[in-house]
């Protein structure tokens, strides 16, 4: 079996075609992804932790600092000491986070859903399920 029809490289290639497609919506905003991705988990979950946001987002803890970090230098997120542990942070989408977050919804739901009509309502049911089903079996 030549290597293009794995069903392992199938899914990473159309991961990386779906990804660079909708980075375009967020890199003239001057956010990635990844950055997107966070802003996106923490207005779903305000004040969670950062160990918290790195377990919601499956990466490492070092890699979420560095991109929380940089969404603090953009004023979007801030750090807010955890009341109930004072050595611990929460985190926080800035006013202007908040705002950016609403307006990058709208595009990120209109890209995702010319992705879904690509598929139709019953195939993309199907799919998601499917992917759904390899992430459960794939799980550590």
């Amino acid at each position: 079996m030549q290597i293009d029809d794995t069903l392992g490289y199938m899914i990473c290639r159309t991961a990386r075609k779906v990804h660079h497609r909708i980075g375009k919506i967020f890199s003239p905003y001057g956010l990635t992804m990844e950055q997107w991705v966070a802003m996106k988990k923490l207005a779903e979950h305000p004040g969670i932790s950062q160990k918290h946001l790195a377990e919601r987002m499956e990466k490492d803890q070092n890699t979420v600092k560095a991109i929380v970090d940089r969404l603090i230098r953009k004023r979007y997120v801030q750090r807010r000491v955890n009341p109930s542990d004072r050595r611990a942070f929460l985190l926080l989408l800035t006013e202007e986070g908040q705002r950016q977050v609403k307006l990058l919804s709208v595009e990120d739901e209109r890209e995702n859903l010319l992705l879904e009509e690509c598929l139709g309502c019953e195939e993309t049911r199907q799919i998601k399920a499917m992917l759904r089903m390899i992430e459960e079996r794939l799980a550590d």
